[in-house]
């Protein structure tokens, strides 16, 4: 094929064709390995030309429609507001999609005045290599947006010249000799091809290196940025948001996330045991459960964990002294459930503030260790009963759970005392116990997620002599044979 005589449709058809090919070929084995990351390659490379003509005819159409224009721009005659909504509309990208390549190309736009002398574009470095495909749409976009923001306050130099200089070498992974930097180490690494990531840290370090008085007011717009949206519930009863942190917040967020994810440490202040080194693991005669019994899977997600991890947080901040009272209480969560559902264990529960109800396996869990508040209906709608006196456990009883158990008592969990809950063994709403027993021969210790999935879960929690037993599923132990369950080690082994 001709290039010069071949439309972009025809060019465009033929990569299609090519593709077909290459997805042909993979699908018989003719293609992988080392061969799949040469395609890969050279299909990026394809993408990148791809990407720049895109970011270029963006702002062509962005320049066509400018508003000194008015009536005559390209988006007025064509029935849009903006460029960016003619762009998309046109190519059926989103407005996001339609902005970023706008915005890019803008930077990246150079001409030709009226006399015939050029006009060079904000960067001309980052241009020649973006539109040369030595640098893709991402590097091209970080490199161009921090130094823009250096630039408004330093204006132009040699310096900004010779820091988009050094970025796009970084990018393109051929980085040249500069041994003339303006001082400090930050012009002076770039001896290795750079992710996206890296570039834009990199970019950061110079941008600071060349203008450290604007870390203030940098960060005065970072705050003014911040925020949490309060949740929206959708159709699907799943309530969902948004947040932006500045860096100081981000720190104190993952400071406190990852001290909850973390593996456990010895809580020395609730457990009042001493360190237990692994050497006495097998003293206890089966204290141990990761020892005695299989570890319970965790399933959940990274994200799941972050969430679970988050609201670990915030019960810990609602129970606290310190916390703000609303009408003299601490924050309560209200749950209201019928009489009949509580008891035969089918039905749902609902909370106030979401239109979607629980299941009742979640109504008994909060039961058990959650500062909720239950409302008890009749089958005729009226209140039996509103709230219960003694239903999670006092202070004293916390404390001695966490010397008994040591935390989750579930096989081979780590949640230390403090971030577990007093699970009711035999549920608190029931038959053997009414109107309800918050006793510690009828208490253990669990993490969030176990205490949310133990009803649901093959393993059971029985008590023996006082003490938390599991009970491990068919499949491990044909006659579900109870074994000592926590981390105690005080009392005898035998």
């Amino acid at each position: 094929m001709d290039l010069l005589d071949a439309s972009l449709g025809d060019i465009a058809a033929r990569l299609l064709e090519l593709l077909e090919i290459d997805r042909a070929a993979t699908a018989i084995g003719a293609i992988s390995g080392d061969a799949l990351l040469e395609s890969a390659h050279d299909w990026e490379a394809i993408g990148r030309a791809g990407d720049a003509a895109r970011t270029w005819v963006a702002a062509e159409i962005a320049y066509e429609s400018r508003r000194e224009l008015d009536t005559t721009g390209l988006a007025y005659q064509h029935g849009f507001s903006s460029a960016k909504k003619l762009l998309a509309a046109s190519t059926n990208v989103s407005e996001r999609t339609a902005a970023t390549r706008i915005v890019l190309g803008q930077q990246l736009r150079s001409s030709v005045s009226l006399s015939g002398a050029p006009n060079p574009s904000f960067f001309p470095v980052v241009e020649s290599a973006f539109f040369a495909g030595r640098v893709g749409v991402d590097a091209a976009s970080v490199i161009c947006r921090t130094l823009s923001e250096m630039v408004d306050r330093t204006g132009w130099s040699d310096t900004t010249e010779q820091a988009e200089r050094h970025l796009v070498e970084a990018a393109a992974a051929t980085v040249g000799s500069i041994s003339h930097a303006v001082g400090g180490d930050a012009f002076e690494r770039a001896p290795r091809l750079y992710t996206v990531e890296e570039i834009a840290r990199l970019a950061i370090r110079i941008r600071e290196h060349v203008d450290p008085d604007g870390a203030e007011p940098r960060d005065q717009i970072k705050q003014s940025l911040r925020g949490f949206s309060y949740p929206k519930v959708g159709a699907d009863g799943m309530a969902r948001g948004r947040y932006a942190l500045p860096p100081l917040q981000l720190g104190v967020f993952l400071t406190a996330i990852d001290s909850v994810l973390s593996p456990r440490t010895p809580d020395h202040s609730e457990s009042g045991t001493a360190s237990r080194p692994a050497e006495e693991a097998e003293e206890d005669g089966g204290a141990s459960s990761s020892t005695d019994v299989e570890a319970v899977v965790d399933t959940r997600t990274f994200e799941q964990k972050i969430l679970d991890a988050v609201m670990s947080l915030i019960e810990m901040a609602a129970a606290s002294s310190a916390v703000s009272r609303l009408n003299g209480a601490a924050p309560t969560v209200n749950v209201h459930v019928t009489l009949d559902d509580l008891a035969s264990g089918r039905g749902v529960g609902w909370i106030d503030g979401s239109t979607e109800p629980i299941p009742i396996s979640t109504v008994v869990q909060l039961q058990c260790d959650g500062d909720t508040v239950p409302t008890l209906f009749g089958q005729h709608g009226e209140v039996l009963n509103h709230g219960k006196t003694q239903r999670l456990a006092t202070r004293r009883q916390r404390r001695a759970l966490a010397a008994r158990d040591g935390g989750c008592v579930m096989p081979g969990c780590t949640v230390p005392p403090s971030r577990c809950q007093a699970h009711h063994v035999i549920p608190w709403v029931s038959p053997r116990y009414l109107p309800g027993k918050t006793d510690l021969d009828n208490l253990a210790l669990l993490c969030p997620f176990h205490h949310a999935t133990i009803h649901t879960s093959a393993w059971t929690l029985v008590m023996i002599n006082g003490k938390p037993h599991v009970k491990p599923p068919g499949w491990r132990d044909p006659g579900r044979t109870p074994r000592p369950a926590g981390h105690q080690r005080a009392r005898r082994p035998w």
